[in-house]
């Protein structure tokens, strides 16, 4: 009889072990489809908003985004617009783009960066508008939430300042 207890204590421990092992796999992709079908989506102002087309360079592409304005009273960033350059191996080591925003067929501003080899060198960005959508930007790092480059992935991630209207 203590043999047996003793044999189930352990079948049970491993068991245990094995549906602590199995379990995140079951559980997450259930937890995931409940927290999508809640309809959640996570704040623009952190994902840049959605994308609202792309433009084909040669060798790679531009990303841009919806603009995102802020929609809480609490202080929250100034309005933005997100533009993404991918992927980043492929751009060139100076880049100067004039970039559509609205989609007119006319360029709304003129974004200039280089890009060094060193992957954790500190970017600069300089962007000149060419109508009243856009604030400048003169060798903007990552001033502000609004206002900066960063490398994220393969990507090089810029927010531009919309002008108030």
């Amino acid at each position: 009889m203590q043999r047996l207890k003793a044999v189930l204590g352990y079948a049970g421990a491993v068991l245990t072990v094995v549906a602590m092992l199995v379990m995140p796999f079951v559980l997450f992709p259930l937890l995931q489809r409940g927290v999508a079908a809640t309809g959640v989506e996570v704040d623009p102002v952190y994902t840049g908003g959605r994308t609202a087309r792309i433009i084909a360079r040669d060798g790679y592409r531009i990303i841009v985004n919806q603009p995102v304005r802020s929609r809480a009273l609490l202080a929250r960033p100034a309005a933005f617009v997100q533009l993404a350059w991918t992927p980043a191996g492929a751009l060139p080591a100076q880049v100067t783009d004039e970039v559509d925003l609205d989609g007119d067929g006319r360029a709304d501003l003129t974004v200039c960066f280089e890009l060094p080899a060193d992957t954790t060198a500190e970017l600069f960005v300089d962007v000149t508008p060419a109508g009243g959508m856009v604030l400048p930007l003169r060798r903007v790092s990552n001033d502000s939430f609004s206002a900066l480059i960063a490398r994220v992935g393969d990507r090089i991630v810029v927010r531009v300042p919309l002008a108030t209207r």
